[in-house]
This record gives structure tokens, sequence and C-alpha cells, in this order.
């Protein structure tokens, strides 16, 4: 019954299939049927889109053409689909109908029949029961009686044994007696009265025996019967229950037989208008598969066409490729010009620190020599006042030469000696103290002494010299040598002899300066005078 059931409810499944199965058609295939469903509109706007768009780029045309496949695999898989499932749905039906009809003739008529059977079976050894079991209690009461008699019997048996007994049991020796004396007549006849009653009373026994036993097996057989008629009872009751639910199941598949009639026939004319619905859909799916095709036509000129471009682009960047491999030598060569350029500009950066540390060094010097210019155009004027003040004294001694020699030719040595120390005493009051002037100044004397030795020992001959009455020729080179002195001073060329040619004309400056010391303010002004024009000396001397 239970596969009955499941072979009932198959259809059901295949009916709820068959309608979902027909709207996944209807909604994938059907709407392509009809001209003015929603599914029949997409190729309009995919032709307004190829109208709008004549030259699309390349990758929006392969996504189209791709997407165009793509919805073709798509439709043809549902109209794959829809006509296996219509053609699944139909079988099934077919089948299950068949089934249907074939299992309620066959099966549920020959359960019928096998439980009407068993029931009539039932009915039959109920009665064969019924039967044994009257003609049982007929033997039993037949034997209920054969044993009251057996008793009755067997109770007067027991009494005449009892009553022989006890005549039998009078005294021993009466019994002795009756054993020793011999046997009268009358003995002989209750001798054979007394076997008779045993061997009748033995017979009672194994009667009451056998009633026993009868009755034993009766009570067991009336106990086998009451199992039975239980159980027959039982097997009835389950029978007539199996009766009524086969009853209720035919009912029911017989309802069931017409509903699925019913549905047999909504479903067949659901598969008469999915049929028709699917011719339509084939024709539109012509209609769309032809322009599907032209758009594919289209499509893959396009491609050929992009392709052709593809192969120009390809050329183009292999040419492109050339240029920069070209270009990267062109940069590596000029990496490595760049990297000698940079080495050249570092030794030039080098070479330009160095320059300008020269260059420093020039200005610094330059500077130096500037001011040592100064210094020297201060020392040449000062010069310039001393010689002014010789040329005053050399003009006086002249004058006074002139007056001796018009007085007298010869001159006594006297008036010459007077003539020299008052010379040398001028010339001491003219001549510069280097004494004083060492010890007023130590740094300017001790540079002098250092750098100078040579001037101040031109200095000590001039002055001995002049003692010697060679003044005037001194005092004619002195005048002789400043003015080219300073001048070779202007132009950078200091000499040693120039240097000491004019040791005589500072000598007498700073004697000038030394009888000034009371005036301590140009004093002041000129130390810094005297010491660079001690340095200047200083670096003639190395100079030389």
């Amino acid at each position: 019954m239970q596969s009955f059931k499941s072979r009932i409810g198959s259809p059901d499944h295949a009916k709820a299939a068959s309608p979902s199965a027909a709207r996944s058609t209807r909604g994938s295939v059907s709407p392509g049927g009809s001209p003015d469903t929603a599914n029949s509109k997409p190729p309009k706007p995919l032709e307004r889109k190829l109208s709008s768009k004549a030259v699309p780029s390349p990758e929006k045309r392969a996504v189209r053409v791709s997407d165009v496949r793509q919805q073709l695999g798509q439709v043809q898989g549902d109209l794959r689909r829809a006509s296996e499932e219509k053609a699944r749905a139909l079988v099934e039906f077919n089948a299950t109908k068949q089934a249907l009809s074939q299992r309620m003739e066959g099966e549920g008529m020959r359960r019928i029949k096998i439980l009407e059977g068993a029931v009539a079976k039932a009915k039959e050894s109920e009665r064969k029961m019924l039967e044994s079991l009257v003609t049982q209690t007929k033997q039993l009461e037949g034997t209920k009686i054969e044993l009251e008699e057996a008793k009755l019997e067997i109770r007067n048996l027991r009494e005449s044994i009892r009553g022989l007994e006890g005549s039998a049991s009078r005294p021993s020796r009466n019994l002795e007696r009756y054993l020793e004396k011999p046997v009268s007549l009358d003995s002989c006849q209750s001798d054979e009265e007394l076997v008779r009653l045993r061997s009748e009373l033995r017979l009672a026994i194994e009667a009451e025996e056998k009633n026993k036993k009868a009755m034993d097996d009766l009570a067991f057989a009336l106990k086998e019967v009451t199992t039975e008629m239980n159980q027959l009872k039982q097997k009835l009751s389950t029978t007539q229950s199996e009766l009524d639910t086969t009853r209720a199941e035919a009912d029911q598949s017989k309802l069931m037989l017409r509903t699925t009639g019913e549905r047999l026939q909504v479903v067949l004319e659901e598969a008469e208008r999915l049929r028709l619905e699917a011719d339509e859909s084939v024709v539109a799916w012509n209609a769309k598969e032809n322009g599907f095709i032209n758009c594919m036509k289209v499509s893959e000129e396009e491609m050929t066409k992009l392709q052709q471009e593809n192969y120009g682009l390809v050329e183009s960047q292999r040419i492109a490729r050339e240029e920069t491999t070209k270009l990267r030598d062109i940069m590596k060569q000029a990496l490595s010009e760049a990297t000698v350029v940079k080495e050249a500009l570092e030794i030039a950066r080098n070479e330009n620190l160095q320059l300008k540390d020269l260059l420093s060094d020039k200005d610094n010097s330059l500077k130096t020599i500037k001011q040592d210019y100064e210094c020297l155009k201060i020392s040449e004027a000062s010069a310039l006042d001393s010689v002014k003040e010789l040329k005053n004294l050399l003009a006086a001694a002249s004058a006074s030469d002139m007056k001796i020699a018009s007085s007298d030719d010869t001159g006594s040595p006297t008036k010459l000696k007077s003539i020299i120390k008052e010379g040398t005493g001028r010339e001491g009051m003219a001549k510069f103290p280097s004494e004083r002037w060492t010890s007023d100044s130590p740094c300017i004397g001790n540079g002098l002494k250092d750098h100078s030795g040579s001037f101040l020992g031109m200095s000590e001959r001039v002055a001995s010299s002049g003692q010697k009455d060679c003044l005037y020729a001194s005092l004619s080179s002195v005048s002789d040598l400043t003015a080219p002195s300073f001048h070779e001073l202007h132009n950078g060329d200091v000499n040693s002899d120039v240097f000491e040619s004019n040791d005589h004309m500072e000598r007498i400056h700073f004697d000038g300066m030394n009888n000034e010391r009371c005036f301590p303010s140009k004093q002041k002004k000129k130390k810094p005078i005297l010491r660079k024009f001690g340095e200047l000396l200083r670096r003639g001397s190395f100079q030389k």
C-alpha cells in the first residue's frame, strides 16, 4: 500500500514539476514568440547601439560580441531545457497514467479478492470450529454422564469392598481356621464372588483412569479450541479492519484517479498551449538568430579590421621598442659622459677651490702690499721733507765752503777741523739717534736689527765717511737714490741695495721723529707707520 501511495503521489509531483517547467519555459521561451512581450525587445537596443556607435572602440566591440554570444548561448540553453522538461513531463504523465490504470485494475482488485477469500476462509474455519466445539461439548456431556455413573459404581464397589474387608478382618483365628479348614461350598462361592468383585474393581479403576485421561485430553482440546477461537477472532477483526482500510484506500484511489484525470486534462491543455508557444518562440528565435548572425558577421568584420589595426600597432610597437633600445644606449653613453663630466667638474671644483684659496691669499697679499704702499707714500713724504732739510744743509755747507774757498784756498788745518766739527755737530743734530729710537720702541728696533743688519752697517759706514770729509758725496748719493728707490718700491721691485741706500735717509727721518717726542699725539700716529715700514723692510729682506 505504501508503494501504491508513493506511485500514486508521483504524478502529483510530476504535475507540480510540469507547471513549474511550463512557467520556466514560459518565462524563457514563450516571451520570444509574441512581439508584444519584453524579451522580444532586446535586439532593438542592440541595433540602436550598433547604429549610434558606428565606429566603437575595439574593446567595446569585443565586449559587445561576447555579450551577444552569451545571450545566444543562454537562449539556446533555455530552449533546450524547456523542450527537455516538456518531453520529460509528458513521459512521466503517460507513465503515471498507465501505472494508475494498471495498478488500480490489477493490484486493487486482486488485493480485494485476496481479502474477500481470506474473509471467506476465516468464516469457514469459524463455522468448522463451532461445529467441532458443539460435538466436543456433546462428547463432554456424555463423558460427564459416564463419569458420574462410573463414580457411582466405584462408590458401590468401595462400599462392598469395605464390607468384605470388615468381614475379612475378623479374628485371625477364625481366618486361620477358615484357611486351614477345608473350604466348604459356601466359602468357595464367596471367594469366587470376591475375585469377581476384585476384577470389577480393577476394571472400574482402569475405567476411572481412562476417564481421567479422557477428561485431561478434553480439557486440553478445549484449551486449544479456545485459543484457536481467540486467534481466529483476532484474525477476523484484523481482516475486517484491513478490509475497511482497503475499501477506504480504494475510495481514495478512485478519488485520486478522478483528480489525476482532471489534472491530466489540465496538463494536456497546458502542453498544447506550450507547444503552440514553443512554435511561436521557435519562429521568433529564428528571426532573432538571423539578427544575431548578422550582428556576428558585422562583429567578425570589425574583428578583422581590429586585428589588422592590432598588427599595425604591434609593428609600431616593435619599432618603438627598437627606438627605445637605441635611446637607452644613447642614454647609457650620455650617463657615462655625464659621469666623466661630473668627475671633471669635481676636479675643476677642487681646482677652483684651490684657485679661490690662492686668490684669497693673493687678495690678502695685495691688501698688505697696498697698505705697505700707503706706508711708503707716507715715508716718501717724510723722506722728501728730510731731503729738503738736507738740501738746505747742503746749501748752507756749500755757502760756507764758498766762503772758505774765497778767503783762503790753502786754508789752515785748524779751520778745516772747525768746519768739520761744525758739520759733525750739525750732522749730530740732524742724524737719527738709533740707540734712543731702539730704546723707545724695542719691537721696532729689534725688527730693524734682525732684518736690516746690512742697512745699519751701511749707515755707520756713511757716517764714518761723513766724518772723513766725504759728506758732500754721501748727501749727493742719498739725494740721487731717494727718488728711484721709491719708484722701484711703487712698481713692486724692491731690492736690498735700495734699502741699504735709503738707510741713511731713514735714520735721519727717525731722528726727526725722535725729536718730536714732546708731541705725543703725532708720535702715536707715526707708530703704525713705522711698524708698516719695518714690515716692508722685512719683506724686502725675505724676497732677497
